[in-house]
């Protein structure tokens, strides 16, 4: 659990301070983990250096400013920095032709449900982040519970260095979450825009409702293909919002239940993914169909509630098209939702500001999910922390 505080710099500083001793594991991780020097050496190559400077917000370069000053390391500076906090960008970028790259592409699982699917009515996000066994990911999970100056209080789970969040929740009551998506082609990419997972703290540090998400999706310039998807406790409702240099794409919930996995699905987007989708973003979204939607073959609809979304859907190892289980133990296979290398698995309650996080070791599904109450990390008074859910 790591607390920040104030200007950009200085939370980046703090950051930098705080995990001093973690930062210099990630800076050797980064210079000897055979993948990442491959990444590394294409995005010099690239010049992918000066398009993260030109393309990242103002606040993100200051906060890897003071993380860079404060752990004083010269393999670790700017570019390192930002290799890392432009990583959706820097990795769509450089996977063609270079297959070692695929390895470290996240591909990802959320829903979101509430009204008559749910057991009380209320609004519950689930969140499963999937990538490769990075070992330093997986050895230090972090909750960052964030203060900027002028902006909205937030949290969210990530790993030292990570300045650009995956998966977090505000102070206002929204849940927002990344999934990444394979383009098409090179041609569907543009080199101006903006990171998506830079674009997700934007919405933390500024949203205060689904609409104003919305906003800053819709008028964005994107680089790259992304799905973002939003969940707002006050009005009880969530979106899938597909992004694309070319369009942007809004899914709405259709009897209180949204989901996405990895692919694109509205009119406006759904030609510029790759076609047909990937094995596993398939699977998985079958599944998710068969569990959740109202007339799905095992449906729980109407009965989901955190502990319900944790047992019966994060934790499902269940392939939809074979009926197979996968074992326990399994990391990847890519057959089912909790075994496509899930790193971190949360569960959101954005009206209450509560969330409940699996990670640290795997199999992370079968974790703990510890709880958390947003309010009491930020010291309101009268808040309490949920149980966890074993």
């Amino acid at each position: 659990m790591v607390w920040l505080h104030g200007t950009p710099y200085q939370m980046g500083f703090q950051h930098g301070t705080l995990l001093h001793e973690e930062m210099q594991e990630a800076t050797a991780m980064l210079q000897t983990n055979p993948l990442f020097k491959i990444m590394r050496g294409a995005a010099e190559d690239a010049g992918l250096e000066s398009i993260a400077l030109d393309n990242s917000y103002p606040e993100m370069v200051e906060e890897c400013q003071g993380m860079v000053d404060a752990v004083a390391n010269p393999d670790f500076g700017m570019f390192e920095c930002l290799l890392v906090n432009f990583g959706d960008v820097a990795v769509e970028f450089l996977m063609d032709g270079i297959p070692e790259i695929e390895d470290i592409v996240p591909g990802c699982s959320q829903m979101v449900l509430s009204g008559s699917a749910t057991a009380d009515g209320r609004l519950y996000h689930g969140r499963i982040l999937d990538w490769s066994k990075v070992d330093f990911v997986i050895q230090h999970p972090v909750v960052f519970v964030r203060s900027p100056d002028g902006g909205i209080p937030h949290a969210f789970i990530g790993f030292p260095g990570n300045l650009s969040s995956y998966q977090g929740i505000n102070d206002a009551g929204l849940a927002i979450a990344s999934n990444e998506v394979t383009p098409r082609d090179n041609s569907v990419h543009d080199r101006k825009g903006r990171s998506h997972v830079q674009m997700l703290v934007k919405m933390l540090t500024t949203a205060h409702s689904i609409e104003e998400a919305r906003t800053i999706a819709q008028t964005a310039n994107h680089m790259t293909l992304e799905t973002v998807v939003v969940s707002d406790g006050n009005v009880g409702r969530g979106e899938v919002f597909e992004m694309a240099p070319a369009h942007v794409g809004i899914r709405h919930q259709q009897d209180g239940v949204v989901f996405a996995t990895n692919h694109f699905l509205a009119p406006e987007t759904e030609s510029l993914d790759e076609d047909p989708c990937g094995d596993s973003t398939a699977l998985r979204y079958q599944r998710l169909s068969q569990l959740l939607l109202p007339d799905g073959t095992e449906s729980l609809y109407g009965t989901i509630d955190p502990e319900i979304l944790v047992k019966k859907v994060m934790r499902d190892r269940v392939n939809p098209v074979t009926g197979v289980e996968s074992p326990p133990t399994t990391f990847d296979d890519g057959q089912s939702l909790a075994t496509n290398g899930a790193l971190y698995e949360v569960v959101f309650d954005p009206q209450a500001r509560r969330f409940w996080v699996a990670a640290g070791a795997t199999p992370v599904p079968d974790q703990t999910f510890a709880g958390f109450s947003l309010d009491e990390l930020l010291g309101k008074a009268g808040s309490s922390i949920p149980a966890d859910i074993p």
